[in-house]
């Protein structure tokens, strides 16, 4: 699950798995590369790039992959 721990290293890094230190390593994997996908998906989403219907199954998604509405709320403001 994608937890606030998660959101914290992935911003202090800047998205990238390089830049985390030495004991936030074990963050980098797929969780990491989920969160990836589901900014660029909010990305596309922002721009016009998907239809209603895919937006509604982003939010799914979201709902799915987030430990709890706040985590999916940030994740979201993110984008």
């Amino acid at each position: 699950m994608i937890d606030h721990t998660l959101l914290d290293a992935y911003e202090a890094a800047g998205g990238d798995p390089a830049r985390l230190s030495a004991d936030q390593r074990h963050l980098a994997g797929e969780r990491w590369t989920r969160v990836d996908e589901l900014l660029l998906d909010l990305h596309m989403l922002r721009y016009g790039y998907v239809n209603e219907g895919y937006e509604r199954h982003l939010d799914r998604m979201i709902a799915e992959d987030c430990a709890d509405a706040s985590v999916a709320e940030r994740l979201r403001a993110m984008r």
